[in-house]
């Protein structure tokens, strides 16, 4: 077995509980996954999950970021923030953001030749080719203080943050290497190496929290592609292993710190696969055409689906196992999709070709699908298969039919209040108009809801 990377050579004592926690699954998880060598791993069986043929339409608006005339393309999503690539054809390139929550369109300070920006919080990071060095270097803004800094040397580029943990590629080495993946946290205030070997390292992507890293090794720059994944076990510090295994070509892939999505080439076309960090199975999300851009955010993944038209953007909501269509435009291809999730609140962006020959951003905002909504009818069914006095039975399905209108507008707290009077009712009338195997059969289940949805 291989040892673990422990990498950056950072020293200093892991001083409370949740870092031991987070180092004892890093541990586990590297030993039941790192192998001697690529051909050798073994991925822990496959599951597939087959989406029905009819996929209903994900409800929600449509909003252009910015549709002018410029080349705009390479957004990325959160909360209420898009950042994106600008480019004006007459030479320069520019970082701008677009906050939902104001309706401005900013530009960030840069010298005109910026590019690939990804964004958490206030804080942007990008590519700016330097006119001095001739190659990109990493620079991040924060929009908050609106200072910027450039983290890197020369030869970097193509950065993805997450809290605070800034990852991106480096090709400094490239005559002797083709690639490493660097990284940049909090505590360290400097630059470190994540990956050191002789293959390609690349597409690196960071956990909104900034504790998981994801990326591609692939055996040259396009063939033999795995993916590996990094844990932070102290700051700075990351324990890597692999992922995948060695059948087809895996790349792009993202991370909620729980789940890790990526496309894999299998079978003749390309899928999206995921698989949970706790070593369970990997699943292979089976959906006719090619999938491509896939990203996560909370339990929902995005990706672009080939269909008879074109390329269109779905979601896949893990909790629920459902299929969600965002887009049906035939004859126009959507592509780069990125997701956000906050707060019950879901944001889509994503490029698609403009009128002038170029690309514009939109965004799609929605409320979450509610993966409980099933369970509240189921509950409402069992009530109603009770022969209960008829007062009693409408009090206690209004009470749930409440919940459904509180999940059906993202207001958790409405719902959870309507499943404890819910509870309590059932309660007070255990041993009356309900038995008390009855009343323990609805409490039980109300209570399993209130725990997915997180009620205090």
């Amino acid at each position: 077995m291989k040892r673990i990377s422990i990498i950056f050579r950072h020293r200093r004592a892991i001083r409370n509980s949740v870092t031991v926690m987070l180092l004892l699954i890093a541990l586990a998880f590297m030993a039941s996954h790192q192998q001697p060598g690529r051909a050798a791993h073994t991925v822990n069986t496959q599951a597939v999950v087959t989406p029905p043929p009819t996929v209903p339409m994900l409800t929600g608006t449509f909003a252009a970021v910015n549709n002018g005339p410029s080349d705009q393309t390479n957004p990325h999503v959160d909360c209420n923030r898009v950042s994106y690539t600008n480019d004006d054809f007459q030479g320069s390139s520019t970082i701008h953001y677009f906050d939902f929550s104001t309706g401005m369109d900013n530009v960030i300070p840069g010298n005109g030749l910026d590019r690939l920006s990804d964004l958490s919080g206030t804080r942007i990071a990008f590519s700016e080719l330097s006119p001095s060095l001739g190659v990109d270097q990493i620079v991040l803004f924060d929009t908050a203080t609106q200072t910027r800094t450039v983290l890197s040397g020369p030869w970097c580029s193509n950065p993805a943050l997450g809290g605070n943990v800034i990852a991106f590629e480096d090709r400094k080495s490239f005559f002797t290497n083709p690639g490493e993946i660097d990284v940049y946290a909090p505590g360290i205030n400097s630059v470190n190496q994540l990956t050191n070997d002789a293959l390609f390292d690349k597409g690196p992507a960071v956990s909104a929290t900034g504790n998981t890293i994801v990326w591609e090794k692939c055996q040259t720059a396009s063939t033999g592609c795995d993916i590996y994944v990094g844990f932070q076990v102290s700051p700075g510090g990351f324990a890597t292993g692999l992922l995948t295994g060695a059948a087809g070509e895996d790349h792009r892939p993202d991370t909620n710190d729980e789940i890790v999505v990526y496309t894999s080439t299998r079978g003749g076309e390309t899928d999206i696969y995921y698989q949970p960090l706790s070593n369970a199975p990997e699943v292979q999300i089976a959906i006719p055409g090619d999938q491509r851009d896939v990203r996560i955010s909370g339990n929902l993944i995005v990706f672009e689906s080939q269909t008879a038209t074109g390329y269109d953007v779905f979601v896949y909501d893990l909790s629920s196992g459902r299929l969600y269509q965002v887009t049906n435009t035939p004859g126009v291809d959507e592509t780069l999709s990125d997701i956000s999730v906050c707060n019950g609140v879901g944001r889509i962006v994503y490029a698609v070709a403009g009128g002038f020959g170029d690309f514009d951003v939109y965004a799609f905002t929605f409320q979450v699908p509610s993966s409980v909504q099933p369970d509240v009818n189921d509950l409402i069914a069992v009530v109603n298969s009770f022969e209960l006095p008829h007062g009693i039975k409408t009090s206690l399905v209004a009470k749930l039919k409440d919940a459904l209108s509180g999940l059906a507008t993202a207001d958790t707290a409405t719902a959870c209040d309507a499943l404890m009077s819910f509870s309590n009712e059932c309660s007070a009338q255990s041993g009356k108009t309900l038995t008390e195997e009855q009343a323990a059969q609805l409490i039980n289940a109300a209570t399993q809801v209130r725990a997915v949805l997180g009620c205090p």
